[in-house]
């Protein structure tokens, strides 16, 4: 059984009790007439409750979703902005060192270039080399000069 049917089943019950009721004299017709119409207005009155409880979630759920919705929103925002600034803040660096790096260069332009003195090779040195003994000749006899006359 549905929820529907049976409390379409409990009304028709109740009915036929107060209609018993009224027929036995422990009530009048009057009463069993007001208190369907108490119970008819109970039953309003809590579908109204219901619905505004309803209503209230629904309005409360689209606002929290409005806010987050907004936050991620500003949350992403911002992280583009610190991603910008970082970019910034690298090329920013980059500057500074090249900056730096062509001061020094300007620096190094200015000053009179030194040659280099290149040092001579110094030549090898020559080994003392012994001369060699010449060879002893043989000792002649020398012929008696002619004699003059």
């Amino acid at each position: 059984m549905s929820e529907k049917s049976r409390e379409e089943l409990l009304l028709e019950y109740e009915k036929e009790y107060l209609q018993r009721l009224a027929s036995e004299g422990k009530l009048k017709a009057d009463d069993v007439q007001k208190s369907e119409e108490v119970r008819n207005e109970m039953t309003v009155e809590e579908a109204e409750k219901v619905q505004a409880d309803a209503a209230a979630q629904v309005q409360a759920s689209s606002a929290a979703k409005n806010q987050s919705e907004d936050e991620q929103k500003k949350k992403e925002e911002f992280d583009n902005e610190v991603a910008k600034i970082r970019k910034e803040l690298q090329l920013l660096k980059e500057m500074a060192t090249l900056t730096e790096e062509l001061e020094s260069l300007k620096k190094d332009l200015k000053r009179p270039s030194k040659r280099k003195a290149t040092k001579k090779k110094a030549a090898p040195k020559r080994k003392a080399t012994k001369k060699k003994a010449a060879p002893k000749r043989k000792a002649t006899k020398k012929k008696a000069a002619p004699k003059r006359r």
